[in-house]
């Protein structure tokens, strides 16, 4: 079931008796714009993994309610529509390759229901068939997907298909090898995008989640991105009808129009300013509204805004600093007030302020020490 405000207010009551030097502000019972979300990190130690936070910006900021320390490196967390299950990644390698592992989410408590392979070395994403019936990993260092069962109540059966790509592009240093780093479903007709860094594609599925075995594995359309850009994350609008990727090696934001399972490029957008020279590495993209965010790591360390204006292009509209260095992973709170960004080498959650009319960001004194923050997903 979802999680209310009432149970929030137990919960934060119950995190006000314990010893957490963290935060020291009285807390009261008014929880208006109060906003919870899991949190994805790399771990280090066994009280480190997958966190449940809340939010409350008028009153006291970050506060953590309750963490799953099963997972080892949960460094991509997402849940389901009834907000009762969450799924994580284990990045990880090596003779067992990395995992895939199921949660129960109830009354801020998250357990641990079973784990599974992911099929492949560093899963780095997951994605929900929009039916719920199955989970989809990409795993980055194997260079393929697989496609996993989930059971009504959320246990993992073992994959029931696993593409590997093949091929390479221009970086000697990244793209020897394929690289899958995003899987995404399109929002309308269920089709699934996989994004490959090594190779400088998207490339485009069927998928039948009525199937036993959901996904043709013939591609539909493969989308070939400039050399050298290594595709990463991607967010459709909220018709679909466009597609907006990052390039993470040339710190750019990729525009592609998206008919029936076709892609065409429109525009191509660097997230750098004028001048700049340093080390660069492009990470996560977002959409509230009418606007678009992207962050940007390496020597650059921002958050780069943009307004979508005719047919989907983007207006830059600011760059700010993200208060920290490595901003792998922001989000936005689901009434779109806020911005939170996770400063993986830095350890910290920074909560911005965001103006709905300009789209503009503003800092906050909001700020929360935690170990390799790489994940953020608000629950609404």
């Amino acid at each position: 079931m979802k999680i209310n405000k009432m149970i929030v207010v137990v919960l934060i009551a119950m995190a006000c008796g314990q010893s957490n030097t963290r935060k020291s502000q009285t807390i009261t019972n008014d929880m208006s714009d109060s906003y919870l979300f899991l949190l994805g990190t790399y771990t280090d130690t066994p009280e480190q993994g997958i966190h449940l936070l809340e939010f409350n910006p008028g009153k006291n900021g970050f506060i953590l309610l309750s963490s799953a320390t099963d997972p080892e490196n949960p460094s991509f967390v997402i849940a389901n529509k009834s907000q009762n299950l969450v799924f994580s990644v284990e990045e990880t390698a090596g003779d067992e390759g990395g995992k895939v592992s199921s949660f129960a989410l109830n009354e801020g408590h998250i357990s641990k229901i079973n784990t599974v392979s992911a099929a492949g070395d560093a899963p780095c994403y997951l994605s929900l068939d929009p039916s719920e019936k199955f989970v989809v990993a990409a795993n980055y260092s194997e260079g393929n997907f697989s496609v996993i069962p989930v059971e009504a109540e959320g246990r993992l059966q073992p994959a029931v298909q696993v593409v590997n790509h093949k091929g390479n592009s221009i970086n000697p240093n990244r793209q020897k090898q394929p690289h899958v780093h995003a899987v995404v479903f399109h929002p309308q007709d269920g089709r699934l995008l996989v994004a490959d860094l090594g190779t400088d594609e998207v490339v485009v599925y069927n998928f039948n989640p009525n199937e036993e075995k959901p996904l043709v594995e013939d591609p539909h359309f493969r989308l070939q991105v400039k050399p050298g850009a290594g595709p990463r994350h991607m967010v459709f609008d909220a018709a679909g009808e466009t597609l907006y990727l990052i390039h993470e090696i040339t710190a750019e934001i990729g525009v592609y129009r998206y008919d029936d399972g076709f892609l065409e490029h429109v525009e191509t957008q660097s997230l750098l300013e004028q001048g700049f020279t340093g080390t660069v590495g492009a990470a996560e993209v977002r959409i509230y509204d009418k606007f678009l965010y992207a962050s940007n790591r390496g020597e650059a360390n921002e958050i780069i805004g943009f307004q979508i204006v005719d047919q989907g292009k983007l207006k830059h509209i600011q760059t700010i600093s993200s208060g920290g260095n490595a901003p792998r992973n922001f989000n936005i709170t689901p009434d779109g007030k806020f911005l939170v960004v996770g400063n993986q080498n830095s350890n910290t959650l920074l909560a911005f302020s965001r103006d709905p009319e300009s789209g503009m960001l503003t800092n906050t004194d909001h700020r929360f020490e935690i170990h390799k923050p790489v994940y953020i997903n608000f629950l609404p």
